[in-house]
């Protein structure tokens, strides 16, 4: 369930989701971006971060701050999921928690790391909270703190996102370029400093994404490959490889899964 922030936040939150998924057995979920970063909160048991690398898995903190992932992960549930997802703007950690975004690239930081007692204050009175709105409601009062001490996009890098957001992702740097005033090095910078990756890399995100939304709303009967041209892939093996490197999954296998925590959160048999 997806539910809007309050008119102050906007600009700072997109949306909170709440995920309640009651499972008898241990189940793997695989994350992917959707290219935002956020804030969870855990109100049952934490998953279980697996590091395919290393073969090692770490248990998820009751609360953290995560950043841009630049690639899919899978993560462990070993009992009922009951948390909230704050998901932020693309560039919420740099206009508002101070910090540049590619420090947190595929880190997840605990709230208590960056706020000490305020966080863990936090924790307890959401944990405590009779419903889900009265806890939504603590959170944005934490939030709103951030608000007043937030940094300032300036009106290039706006530009730039509003572009990206305007052609879905599907848009060339070349093209960016013609119409902002700024150079290829510097639209690197600014995109590596507020959002953490590269403006292709947010871009192809951003298509993807419209992919995905494009694929939920498709009826079950049509095919796949009526929608490639649609979301700016060249073909069959274009999409796949792109969709094999963000998800580890092909597109017939996401479409035919079920059960969906969220757009880019779904479990693995």
């Amino acid at each position: 369930m997806q539910l809007p922030p309050q008119h102050l936040l906007q600009g700072l939150v997109k949306h909170y989701l709440i995920i309640d998924q009651k499972t008898s057995a241990q189940q793997c979920y695989r994350m992917f971006s959707d290219g935002n970063p956020g804030i969870v909160f855990h109100l049952k048991d934490p998953f279980l971060q697996c590091d395919e690398e290393n073969l090692t898995a770490q248990l998820q903190p009751q609360s953290f701050v995560y950043g841009q992932l630049t690639h899919h992960n899978t993560i462990v549930a070993n009992g009922n999921l009951k948390m909230i997802v704050v998901v932020l703007e693309p560039y919420a950690l740099f206009t508002h928690f101070r910090t540049a975004a590619y420090e947190l690239n595929d880190h997840t930081i605990p709230l208590e790391d960056l706020f000490g007692q305020e966080a863990r204050n936090l924790q307890e009175q959401i944990l405590t909270a009779l419903t889900t709105g009265a806890a939504i409601g603590i959170i944005e009062n934490f939030l709103l703190k951030r608000v007043t001490s937030r940094r300032h996009l300036t009106a290039d890098f706006r530009m730039a996102m509003k572009l990206i957001y305007q052609h879905q992702g599907i848009i060339s740097i070349e093209d960016l370029l013609k119409i902002l005033p700024m150079t290829e090095r510097q639209l690197e910078r600014k995109f590596r400093e507020h959002i953490g990756t590269s403006p292709k890399s947010f871009a192809d995100t951003i298509k993807f994404q419209h992919f995905l939304k494009l694929l939920q709303k498709q009826p079950h009967k049509k095919k796949i490959a009526d929608l490639i041209y649609e979301s700016g892939y060249y073909d069959h093996a274009h999409l796949n490889h792109n969709f094999r490197k963000m998800t580890g999954f092909t597109p017939t296998l996401y479409k035919d899964t079920t059960q969906m925590l969220a757009i880019n959160l779904m479990p693995v048999h």
